[in-house]
């Protein structure tokens, strides 16, 4: 298997969103756990399609300010295999840096549910935002975008306590495992003085 650091971004057949399959590969996870993924974020299906920028607010917290942005966010997302690939660090040590909070990248997001035991495997990456901390490549224009509540009842199917949709898990890309670059980047200003 040959490494890529950059991949072909996943366009949409419909100019709607992804399909279940487009999305199952734009994830990287089975056919069979994108449903459940989609529920916990509270993703709905319309019409067969699950919209794109739907997905990115959700997931990410994220929407696309230009084409390279868009662009970025349509390459499918990197699991642990890759940025270990990409970084040149062993997995092990990614899954340990990221529990202790020393993981000098982005942190990526957990598409399963961290409550069972053991813990699911399935952090993904935004790839950009990974090159971007190897190749010090500017990043995507990207609008940060509050992801929704999720529904009472929706992220698991049985729910009938309140769930809210967790907090877009996006960016740890500064020196520093606590800095949060989107956070800082997206901050509202402070009061003007008169």
């Amino acid at each position: 298997m040959q490494f890529e650091l950059f991949r072909e971004p996943i366009i949409p057949a419909s100019p709607a969103g992804f399909t279940t399959e487009e999305l199952r590969r734009y994830l990287g996870v089975g056919r069979n756990n994108v449903t459940p993924i989609m529920r916990r974020f509270g993703i709905e299906k319309l019409h067969g399609i699950y919209p794109e920028s739907v997905v990115w607010r959700q997931l990410f917290g994220l929407g696309a300010d230009d084409a390279a942005a868009q662009a970025a966010l349509r390459e499918p997302l990197g699991d642990i295999n890759w940025v270990s690939q990409a970084t040149s660090v062993p997995k092990s040590t990614i899954r340990d840096h990221l529990r202790s909070g020393h993981w000098k990248y982005d942190r990526g997001i957990q598409l399963g549910n961290e409550a069972t035991i053991p813990s699911p495997r399935l952090r993904r990456w935004i790839p950009a935002l990974i090159r971007n901390r190897i190749c010090g490549s500017p990043l995507p224009a990207f609008t940060s975008i509050p992801a929704l509540p999720v529904a009472p009842g929706s992220a698991n199917g049985h729910s009938s306590s309140p769930v809210t949709s967790p907090e877009p898990r996006l960016v740890d890309t500064g020196d520093q495992p606590s800095e949060d670059v989107f956070a800082a980047l997206f901050a509202e200003p402070g009061p003007t003085s008169r």
